[in-house]
């Protein structure tokens, strides 16, 4: 041990100090340290703002903005009510449940969501497709069905899973939506001529309506007649309204009155049915039920059901929901994509939707709530009414829950003929047969898949066909990777021909025996007389077994044992980080120019007896070899 020397404790304090002060006003470190913190805040605020996008726009809110938001919420909050309705009612739920989810989802929205025009809320195509599970089933298992299918979104989101949408290609979505449309308005004809029953399919829902056809009820007919006739009439009202020869006061009242006609519909419509009820005891049509007058409570949904007759344990529930609990997420976030790809950025971030969305639903079985969405109708209202940001959605939650704490009694005198002309105009917009003549014209293939996306969906139901033209698409691209786009052609290098092959793509395993039967055949052709030549400059990936079937087609060149009777192979512009992947076998070589491919060429010709000696001598005269003749 080295001595210690023995120092005063006042010299060794201040020592101490000073060493504490020196190191403390160290420019170099205070820097560093001060740039480690500023990264640390900046990487923290870009988190923030990524995953909440409330505060990307909220700093730069102004009034316009604000007037703008305003005038767009109270006209999405009035044509939302009686959409919710409708589309309860379509699911099969009580009108309540339907405005349940009209609030809670776009409050949420408002703080997570990420794209501006998306407004969250039941939906037509949700509640077509969330019947086909919930149908002749306790009511509880719409909001527990809510409830997983906001579990399965959040999953998806955090698993960065939303690549697979991008399996979905549009002719499907298209599809799709046509498909939905097209059950939609046959599930509310039976509405419209007053006869109720609840069958899932398309098929049977056919055969019940023309089974029940005699109890048909004029009068829900000339409500719902009459309904569809005023909404179309107001929609006509939006011409005007583009037509920027009237006057500006008349375009700016006939745009709101076109917006507002699911509104105005369903207003009338009550005030005749509170009106007749005050002359007679029973109207001439049926009347929506069981709204009551109170706010939902926030209550975790129970994962058991229990009724009268039956409880039905969490493993039950999941057995009886099925396959919907992962169809209805897919749905769901389908919608929010496409309007997402029309806003003028055209980006969207499908793992941040379906974690936002998921959040919705979640949350939105804690207020009883069925699945929700975005819609196109909302879009179409939100773009016409000029929203700049998601703060119309606060101004549409607070009007759907004053409707639902102080309206919902009056939600009795609607009749349901008039909610069921508000659906079929509604979804009447998302019938698309044009796209299906130009792909008839244009591209046979995504023809194909549109017909039969549609088809499956209508005859079997939604869920049915989009899994099928998923599982169609898939395939589809698997033939894509395993038939690559390969030319191979005969070309002629200073009058000396060889095979050139040029792979248009990666070339990968299940390619590889395309790769190599073309070649093969050109060879065959050629009687193996001809060079043949690979160009790589397109390859953008290798993988093991498509290099070793490479190396393979080397052996497949030779014709005899003696390598030197063989077909030579050449590698033209292969990248260096895939040639390591490619066993040279004796007439496998890899050229990375054009000379040394000429050289080659010249080498096989003299070989086979292309040239002669003299064209041989001045071929490597010009190519800069010495010759020695003897």
């Amino acid at each position: 041990m080295y001595p210690q020397l023995e120092q005063e404790p006042q010299l060794e304090d201040g020592a101490t100090k000073v060493r504490l002060l020196t190191s403390n006003n160290n420019p170099k470190a205070v820097s560093c340290d001060n740039k480690k913190l500023s990264q640390i805040k900046s990487k923290w605020k870009r988190a923030l703002l990524r995953h909440v996008p409330v505060f990307q726009w909220l700093p730069a809110y102004n009034t316009e903005w604000g007037i703008d938001d305003f005038i767009t919420g109270i006209t999405l909050g009035l044509t939302i009510i009686p959409e919710s309705i409708a589309c309860a009612l379509l699911a099969g739920l009580p009108a309540r449940y339907g405005l349940c989810s009209a609030f809670i989802g776009p409050l949420i929205y408002l703080i997570f969501g990420s794209i501006d025009k998306v407004i969250i809320g039941p939906t037509s195509l949700v509640a077509l497709v969330s019947v086909q599970f919930t149908v002749g089933r306790p009511i509880e298992f719409a909001f527990l069905l809510t409830f997983l299918s906001g579990i399965v979104q959040i999953i998806m989101g955090t698993l960065r899973m939303g690549f697979i949408f991008e399996f979905i290609s549009m002719p499907v979505i298209k599809a799709f939506s046509s498909a939905t449309a097209v059950l939609v308005i046959e599930s509310q004809v039976k509405v419209l001529l007053g006869i109720k029953y609840l069958v899932p399919g398309l098929i049977s829902s056919v055969r019940t309506l023309s089974s029940r056809i005699s109890e048909a009820n004029m009068g829900d007919l000339i409500m719902g007649t009459c309904a569809i006739i005023f909404l179309l009439l107001l929609e006509l009202l939006e011409r005007v309204a583009r037509n920027e020869k009237h006057g500006k006061i008349l375009r700016i009242c006939c745009r709101y009155l076109s917006t507002s006609r699911n509104t105005l519909i369903v207003f009338i419509a009550a005030i005749v049915s509170y009106i007749w009820l005050g002359f007679r005891e029973k109207l001439p049509y049926a009347l929506s039920s069981n709204a009551l007058s109170s706010l939902p409570n926030f209550t975790v949904p129970s994962l058991t059901i229990e009724t009268p007759t039956h409880t039905y344990s969490f493993w039950e529930v999941l057995s009886e929901l099925s396959v919907g609990i992962i169809v209805i997420p897919i749905v769901g976030i389908l919608t929010n994509i496409s309007i997402g790809k029309l806003t003028p950025k055209g980006l969207v971030d499908t793992n941040h939707e379906l974690l936002t969305v998921g959040l919705c639903n979640m949350f939105g079985s804690c207020v009883q709530a069925m699945p929700s969405s975005g819609a196109f109708t909302r879009y179409a209202i939100s773009t016409a009414c000029g929203l700049k940001t998601p703060m119309a959605n606060l101004y549409l939650g607070i009007i759907v829950l004053l409707a639902l704490g102080y309206l919902s009694p009056y939600f009795n005198y609607i009749p349901e003929a008039t909610l069921a002309a508000i659906l079929i105009c509604s979804i009447f917009t998302l019938l698309d047969f044009k796209l299906p003549l130009r792909l008839w014209r244009e591209s046979k293939r995504d023809f194909g898949i549109w017909t039969l996306c549609f088809c499956v969906c209508v005859l079997f139901g939604v869920e049915v066909g989009l899994f099928v033209s998923i599982i169609v698409t898939a395939l589809h691209l698997l033939f894509l990777w395993a038939r690559p786009e390969i030319l191979v052609k005969i070309q002629e290098l200073d009058g000396m021909q060889y095979i050139s092959v040029v792979p248009g793509n990666g070339i990968y395993f299940p390619a590889i025996n395309h790769l190599r039967g073309l070649v093969l055949k050109a060879c065959t052709q050629a009687n193996f007389k001809i060079m043949v030549v690979i160009d790589g400059h397109k390859i953008t990936g290798l993988d093991y077994t498509a290099a070793q079937g490479i190396s393979k087609l080397s052996s497949d060149l030779c014709r005899n044992s003696d390598a030197s009777s063989s077909t030579l192979l050449i590698l033209y512009r292969f990248p260096g980080h895939l040639q390591h992947l490619i066993d040279v076998t004796d007439n496998l070589v890899f050229c990375e120019n054009e000379t040394k491919v000429k050289e080659f060429l010249t080498q096989e010709s003299l070989r086979n007896g292309f040239i002669n000696l003299k064209d041989h001598i001045r071929a490597s005269i010009d190519l800069g070899y010495k010759i020695d003749i003897e």
